[in-house]
């Protein structure tokens, strides 16, 4: 299946690989289709791209990578409608909000994005926790490292 895409023109990818968002992501509720694609080779960054839409696509990371001791309880609502059996079955994502220089770009902790592996469906969880930040800067040393 070819899309064309915001950062990388137009590309084929496999259908096995698209990520579904049942009720969208906050913001954007109709876009439900996305894949995530490499931003270049060994990088903590990867692009979380619409399969409908070429300008939408969103840079992602791992929030582990940022800080390190991130954690947080999915309810069961979340858990029953990614159909989640196992925690091996989730990978956990944070959007980056890029600025002129790293340094100065943020993560949301606040919102991070859950993926089942597994079966595909993924959703944008905002959590009631203000230990997280919509904006939580990025340390250079988790970059580097």
């Amino acid at each position: 299946m070819k899309i064309k895409t915001a950062y990388m023109d137009e590309i084929t990818i496999d259908p096995a690989n698209i990520l579904i968002f049942e009720h969208g992501i906050p913001g954007f509720e109709e876009e439900k289709s996305f894949v995530l694609l490499p931003l270049e080779e060994n990088s903590v960054f990867q692009i979380l791209q619409s399969t409908n839409t070429e300008n939408l696509a969103f840079v992602i990371t791992s929030p582990y990578s940022i800080a390190t001791n991130y954690n947080f309880t999915l309810d069961d609502a979340t858990v029953n409608s990614l159909d989640i059996k196992s925690e091996n079955e989730v990978a956990v994502f944070v959007i980056v909000s890029l600025k002129e220089t790293l340094a100065q770009s943020t993560v949301n902790l606040k919102a991070p994005i859950v993926i089942n592996i597994t079966n595909k469906k993924a959703k944008q969880v905002i959590l009631d926790n203000e230990a997280y930040s919509i904006r939580h800067t990025i340390p250079l040393e988790s970059v580097r490292g």
